[in-house]
């Protein structure tokens, strides 16, 4: 492991997230590119990085201002760098169907916990919204998840 190549394309894609994602933003939906990155990292370096990457990407993220609540970052990004972890080597394993299908679920799984969190009160209130905010946050990030699919994939990650 090169450390200076994590330091490097964690610190880049962290500026991204700050100052790309909210010019990227859709009514109070943006893409979250760091939740990308740890699920390739996980993916090529196993569940043990992908949640110390996690937690740390997260807290990161909670210090620099661009969380509503303490903690719901580390937590989710911890969750997705432990599941993204358990898909080490598992393309040549499964049905490439079901591969997809299971990054997807990922971030489907990840951003619906941030949704109950941080919208509990739209929640609440209409739960029509609360399913259009979530949804619409899961796939505005898998949209940039299948792009970057085309250009480096998850299966030739080694």
């Amino acid at each position: 492991m090169n450390w200076n190549r994590f330091f490097i394309s964690g610190f880049l894609v962290w500026l991204i997230q700050l100052t790309v994602a909210d010019s990227l933003m859709i009514d109070t939906v943006r893409p979250d590119f760091i939740g990308i990155l740890i699920m390739y990292w996980a993916v090529k370096y196993g569940r043990f990085l992908g949640t110390v990457s996690g937690m740390l990407f997260g807290l990161i993220i909670d210090f620099s201002g661009g969380a509503l609540f303490f903690g719901l970052s580390p937590l989710t990004y911890s969750f997705t760098g432990y599941l993204s972890g358990n898909m080490r080597g598992l393309y040549s394993k499964i049905n490439p169907f079901y591969f997809n299908l299971f990054w997807v679920a990922i971030f489907f799984l990840q951003f619906f916990i941030f949704c109950v969190i941080n919208y509990q009160e739209i929640l609440i209130i209409d739960l029509e919204l609360f399913f259009g905010k979530w949804f619409g946050t899961s796939i505005y990030t898998i949209s940039f998840m299948i792009i970057l699919q085309f250009v480096y994939p998850l299966n030739r990650i080694d």
